[in-house]
């Protein structure tokens, strides 16, 4: 075999219409591919932390992996149906971030949010997962920004159920499969992320550290010498003490200092354009909200919570009387308030 025959996944991107000269950057180098790996593991203990969170049992990432080919390759495993969302990366990097679950995957988490055993997937099993997939997209984003020191931002797709794994990824050309195995109530749970092998690299790029000037100089000052005669020094080197005391942070205490903006909406309404130009000084605007209904507690405009307005020391404060499920997020506002019983 000569070293310029193509492979098989480069002839299924040339069957698929990809130019020849794309097909040459389709493979990462032992240090992209270790970049790749941590950060595979990076976003998986932080899918583990958010699963764990929204069903309320211990979620733990058995295994993340990756793999490379076209989009026939990738999928010829996923044969059943599977639920996910088409988005896109924007900033720094760009390009095509699918996520998604087969249906089994989307029973036990859904069945756990739920408190019940779910044994079809249905639309209503479709809009709590889309939960799941919307705060799965949003801690990729977080770990990515953290990762390449630049901000990233995101446009999501509606999640959506398909056939098997082929009807999801018809992407052309060479992708890359992020694989990970949760561990749920003792059974095995995988997700999945697929991107473009270019925005993938460009990931990895990113992250690799770049060779400094004094790098390039000694690079040089090497190459100069070869022919020359090179002074030697036994090397000298400090013995540390181990730091046993010290203990790794896990994901979730990383999050705990994050600030987040609380808000407590007492009430809306809705007014014409006419009554919103006779407003003035003195004008009084009736909220569709009974008084002595509980107000609405936002955490970055989610519903997070219940509670009563209550005074102290002069200021306005809010007592929380209910904390909302996640699963209770799911439906408006208004079905809550009526099957909240505050």
């Amino acid at each position: 075999m000569s070293d310029s025959q193509l492979s098989q996944d480069e002839l299924d991107a040339l069957l698929q219409g990809t130019p020849i000269e794309s097909t040459a950057n389709n493979s990462f180098s032992n240090a992209e591919e270790l970049a790749l790996s941590k950060l595979c593991t990076a976003l998986g203990s932080a899918r583990a932390a958010q699963l764990s969170e929204l069903t309320g049992t211990t979620v733990t990432l058995e295994q993340a992996t990756f793999t490379t080919g076209s989009s026939a390759k990738i999928t010829e495993d996923l044969t059943d149906q599977i639920i996910g969302s088409k988005n896109s990366l924007n900033g720094i990097v760009t390009g095509d971030w699918t996520i998604f679950a087969p249906s089994g995957t989307v029973l036990q988490v859904t069945g756990a949010m739920m408190n019940q055993e779910n044994t079809e997937v249905s639309e209503e099993i479709i809009d709590a997962f889309s939960e799941v997939l919307n705060n799965a997209l949003g801690s990729d984003i977080r770990i990515l920004t953290e990762q390449l020191k630049n901000e990233i931002s995101t446009t999501p797709g509606k999640a959506q159920s398909y056939t098997n794994g082929e009807s999801l990824i018809t992407a052309i050309g060479i992708l890359v499969r992020l694989s990970f195995v949760f561990n749920m109530n003792g059974r095995t749970i995988p997700f999945y992320i697929v991107t473009p092998i270019k925005t993938a690299k460009n990931i990895t790029d990113l992250l690799l550290p770049k060779p400094n000037a004094a790098q390039n100089n000694q690079q040089n000052t090497n190459n100069s010498n070869q022919n020359g005669t090179v002074p030697l020094q036994v090397a000298q080197f400090q013995q540390f003490a181990p730091l046993n005391n010290i203990e790794p942070l896990d994901n979730l205490a990383l999050l705990l200092d994050v600030p987040m903006r609380v808000t407590v909406e007492l009430g809306r309404t809705r007014m014409t354009i006419k009554d919103i130009l006779n407003l003035g000084a003195g004008s009084i605007i009736e909220l569709e909200k009974l008084a002595g209904e509980p107000v609405d507690v936002l955490v970055n405009d989610k519903l997070i919570a219940l509670g009563e307005v209550v005074i102290i020391d002069e200021n306005f404060s809010v007592r929380v009387t209910k904390v909302v499920t996640p699963m209770e997020r799911i439906f408006d506002r208004e079905n809550l308030h009526g099957k909240g019983g505050v």
